[in-house]
């Protein structure tokens, strides 16, 4: 993930962000690329706004292609990111990507990331990780808070999990593949 960028999204930094809230609809977007991508690490980004309080409201995600189509690695197009930010203007929030193989915390790689994006760069985002594997036969319609661990790296504190809050649905809980 070595462009990633926010090209014309200019924000203050939230340096006391206490969690991340994921509605369903962010959930299911969330959920259906994962199992579409099983094998390598889906990702993405979170569209949505920083409340007063400094938490992350995730209201939806946006689907970006791995340009490495990698199990261990993932990376955006810097263009794919520009459109969503240009279709979206400044509602892009964080970024996902999964773990296809259950590695259940941020790699080193992600922790470069998330170090150089939130503290040198400035960009405020959040980051979730969605643990695997995702070989189940039915699709769950939510993320699983045993399997999502959300992430930011502060100025001060460096690298910090933060707290996940996820909606619950009002009705189904799995689809049949």
């Amino acid at each position: 993930m070595q462009h990633i960028r926010c090209y014309p999204l200019i924000m203050n930094k939230y340096n006391n962000a206490q969690h991340i809230s994921l509605s369903r609809q962010a959930q299911h977007t969330i959920v259906a690329d994962i199992f579409q991508r099983r094998s390598i690490e889906a990702c993405g980004v979170l569209l949505g706004f920083v409340d007063k309080l400094e938490n992350w409201q995730v209201e939806d995600a946006y689907p970006l292609p791995n340009i490495f189509n990698s199990p261990i690695y993932f990376e955006f197009d810097p263009a794919d990111l520009l459109q969503v930010e240009l279709t979206y203007p400044e509602k892009i929030i964080g970024v996902y990507h999964s773990h296809p193989t259950g590695f259940a915390r941020a790699s080193d790689t992600d922790r470069q990331n998330m170090q150089r994006v939130n503290v040198e760069e400035q960009i405020p985002w959040a980051w979730l990780i969605i643990c695997g594997p995702f070989n189940q036969k039915t699709i769950p319609q939510q993320l699983s808070s045993t399997k999502s661990i959300a992430y930011h790296h502060f100025d001060s504190d460096g690298l910090q999990q933060v707290i996940l809050r996820l909606s619950e649905p009002s009705s189904a809980t799995t689809t049949e593949t």
